[in-house]
């Protein structure tokens, strides 16, 4: 009969066999573990997950499986190529953590086939491109000890940066010379002040607002061309070859300019410009004697139209009264003891520049002597003169008493 075997017992013998099946298991692998998986094709690798590619195919299987581990083994690549179990990143390998196989795309066969996935990389540019690791800033790249990142946005190319210049109030230059940055165009005025004396905005060029040096006089026509900056207009400015600043005094605005009749350059009449067509300069007065001659001849002073000294034209005669009429120029009303006469001045005034020296001219009067020959106006009956009231006509002719 036999014996039975207890519950206890037999759990015992149960967990000793199981452990006997697992050495053997272990042993059994450790005899051909010693060897690549192309030395053991007959087993799919692939079942495991993990399919061996590349260069995984000839690596010894305890290269990973360490002490016939099996279970746990790592599957991501810096499980093993951490420098311990493989080979993993060199000193000189960018700082990244990154997956290997982001960017080693044959990862199985050979790390030199590289393709840098930027994706989430927003600083730390400069660790790489050093111009050891990656391109690094060419030797005409600005000057700037920025990150890459405040100017490159695009992890697919260089181009396109777009410059911060926060912080930046001076030395323009240094980078907009032409080469490195955008610089001076060819129309540019002609200057060497810093480019931030006029340029205010970092975004456009344009809106300058130019600072007049102190030694700017006598070269405003330089810029001020119509070209480079405004300049004479087309239209309705004072025709002249002078300077701006002759007249012009302001550095601030074109207005309030004095004219100086001395260094402006003018040679034309002055009627050129005292004509009516400027609204600006002061033409002739509607009380002004009628007169083709050029205002210069009788108007010599450049700073006040009074002092005229007109010069009366050779074919004046017979007209005196056109203008000595009181109020154009001196007439007869402006003298109260004129001899009372409708005769044309220069009837008796033979003179141009003096009304004195007149010699009558009694040509044309026959009667009424003594409304001029009255003591007051001319000379009169003296007192040894016989008593009469006869006209004087009577007795004496004009030319002698």
């Amino acid at each position: 009969m036999t014996r039975p075997v207890s519950t206890r017992a037999g759990a015992h013998w149960l967990n000793s066999f199981r452990r006997a099946l697992a050495l053997a298991a272990v042993c059994l692998t450790m005899a051909f573990c010693g060897q690549s998986f192309a030395q053991n094709s007959a087993f799919d690798h692939a079942k495991t997950g993990f399919p061996l590619l590349g260069a995984h195919i000839g690596v010894d299987c305890t290269s990973c499986h360490v002490n016939g581990r099996f279970k746990g083994t790592p599957q991501r690549c810096e499980g093993c190529h951490n420098g311990v179990i493989a080979i993993g990143k060199p000193v000189s390998h960018p700082p990244s953590n990154s997956r290997c196989e982001n960017c080693h795309k044959s990862a199985t066969s050979s790390f030199s086939d590289v393709q840098v996935n930027h994706t989430g990389i927003t600083s730390g540019c400069a660790a790489c491109h050093n111009g050891t690791i990656a391109l690094g800033k060419p030797a005409n790249h600005m000057a700037t000890t920025a990150p890459c990142e405040s100017c490159h946005k695009s992890t697919v190319t260089f181009a396109g940066a777009g410059f911060n210049h926060t912080g930046i109030s001076s030395g323009c230059a240094t980078c907009h010379n032409g080469t490195t940055a955008v610089g001076k165009p060819a129309n540019h005025l002609a200057t060497t002040a810093p480019c931030e004396s006029c340029h205010s905005s970092f975004t456009s060029f344009a809106g300058a607002l130019f600072t007049h040096p102190a030694n700017v006089a006598g070269k405003c026509s330089t810029c001020h061309n119509g070209t480079t900056a405004s300049g004479k207009p087309t239209s309705g400015h004072i025709p002249t070859t002078a300077q701006c600043d002759i007249c012009h005094k302001g550095t601030t605005a074109f207005s309030g300019w004095v004219m100086n009749h001395s260094g402006a350059g003018i040679t034309a009449a002055c009627a050129t410009c005292h004509g009516g067509q400027f609204p600006d300069v002061l033409s002739k007065p509607s009380n002004h004697l009628q007169t083709t001659a050029p205002c210069e001849n009788c108007h010599t002073n450049t700073t006040s139209f009074l002092s005229a000294t007109f010069t009366h034209p050779a074919n004046v005669a017979g007209t005196c009264s056109t203008c000595h009429n009181g109020t154009t120029a001196t007439g007869k009303n402006s003298y109260p003891n004129h001899i009372p006469t409708t005769a044309q001045c220069d009837t008796c005034h033979k003179s141009m520049t003096s009304f004195a020296g007149a010699v009558m001219n009694h040509t044309g009067i026959t009667s009424n002597c003594a409304s001029c020959h009255n003591g007051v106006f001319a000379n009169g009956k003296p007192a040894g003169h016989k008593s009469t009231t006869a006209d004087c006509s009577q007795c004496h002719n004009t030319r002698g008493w």
